[in-house]
């Protein structure tokens, strides 16, 4: 089978039977026999069984799990070649939008993560790649090294009543997060090896780890959401700052402010700003870290974006919204607010473009800034810019 060009996923392409076929780590160019996995009424998705001939832009993984976990995508070429992937990926997506896409900020390649999953199944590990069967590993290369000298420690666990573990790392200390039945779960053997351990959210060893960008400190909770890559979130905080000054921003209003790590980290030159979040752990921590930074110009409210008046005293909207982006209520409120600025932060470009194209009813598009928050992944954030036309 010949592959034609990738998916939006990292996956080559090619036609089976008129019917569309995504192929697990395979690249444009190469002649590969195929094994379907899944099959679909209009896709299949398979895996490389032989490559007959191979792409020139092919390098050796440097991750021995590579070929059966699901965690990197697009290990099996150099960073550069990544980076152009994802240049081009993000040019098609918006090109209908008639705007310049800014250069990709880069990353570390490998040893960015500060947080990984293991499933419990039988056994530790990571899921394979389209698959809940669990790759057993004793290193992951994207992780940082903090959490690659833990991993031998919960291989030797007990899983009897284990669901999943979370390892975060900040600051050379360890977390560790054991989430299941705690009646069996037994941590005797690993307490001393960890800086903190959480039980089902209780922490059951040490206190509150700390993670750090630039000069603002962060409370790190077990389950709650923080910035996998450290190096690349302090570029964006930045740039989220630059433009907030650029903008003149005043007043500011933060939806999915999650522990308040945006709002925080631009305080400083705004009049004021008010987070809202819908988990109640991450406001918790929001006014915690307030407290922490001594912020006295921010305000965190525990309620669902989709209740939230956008106020004409705000100039400056700033969204960070899961995958899924923006709900239809928080758009229509957005078009029928003044508010003069919008950052939209988006994990996922094909949501962030169906926003923009509601949005760009009203207002016009400035920018966008690509993250490479996840390298060795088809993942990349955007920031992008709006102004009230």
């Amino acid at each position: 089978m010949k592959i034609i060009k990738m998916d939006n996923q990292g996956r080559g392409i090619t036609y089976f039977n008129d019917k569309i076929v995504f192929v697990n780590n395979a690249l444009p160019g190469e002649d590969v026999d195929i094994e379907i996995i899944i099959d679909k009424k209009k896709y299949s998705i398979a895996n490389v069984k032989k490559f007959n001939i191979k792409s020139n832009n092919r390098i050796k993984s440097k991750c021995r799990y590579c070929d059966t976990c699901g965690g990197c995508q697009l290990q099996h070429i150099t960073y550069d070649n990544q980076i152009k992937y994802k240049e081009m990926y993000l040019s098609e997506l918006f090109k209908s939008l008639n705007i310049k896409i800014d250069a990709i900020e880069l990353s570390n390649q490998f040893n960015y993560r500060n947080k990984i999953k293991f499933q419990v199944n039988n056994e530790i590990g990571l899921y394979k790649m389209n698959s809940n069967e669990i790759v057993k590993i004793e290193k992951c290369e994207i992780a940082n090294e903090n959490i690659n000298k833990k991993i031998n420690y919960i291989n030797k666990l007990n899983i009897d009543g284990i669901d999943n573990i979370i390892i975060k790392s900040f600051d050379e200390k360890v977390m560790l997060v054991i989430n299941g039945d705690e009646n069996k779960i037994n941590i005797d053997d690993i307490y001393n090896s960890f800086d903190s351990i959480y039980i089902n959210n209780n922490l059951a060893k040490g206190k509150r780890i700390i993670a750090q960008i630039n000069n603002i400190k962060y409370l790190i909770s077990p389950n709650s959401f923080f910035q996998v890559n450290i190096e690349v979130a302090s570029k964006m905080f930045n740039y989220i700052k630059e433009i907030c000054n650029y903008l003149k921003s005043k007043n500011v209003i933060d939806l999915y402010c999650g522990c308040g790590s945006i709002s925080i980290y631009i305080s400083s030159i705004v009049n004021y700003v008010y987070g809202i979040e819908i988990n109640q752990d991450s406001i918790k921590d929001a006014n915690k870290n307030k407290v922490l930074n001594n912020i006295n110009n921010a305000d965190f409210e525990c309620n669902t974006s989709d209740n939230i008046n956008i106020k004409d005293k705000y100039d400056t909207l700033i969204v960070d919204p899961p995958r899924s982006g923006l709900s239809k209520k928080i758009t229509n409120k957005v078009l029928s607010s003044s508010i003069q600025n919008i950052i939209y932060v988006s994990c996922d470009p094909i949501t962030l473009k169906r926003d923009l194209e509601l949005l760009s009813e009203k207002y016009k598009i400035k920018s966008i800034k690509p993250f490479d928050m996840f390298p060795n992944t088809y993942h990349i954030e955007c920031v992008c810019v709006l102004k009230l036309k």
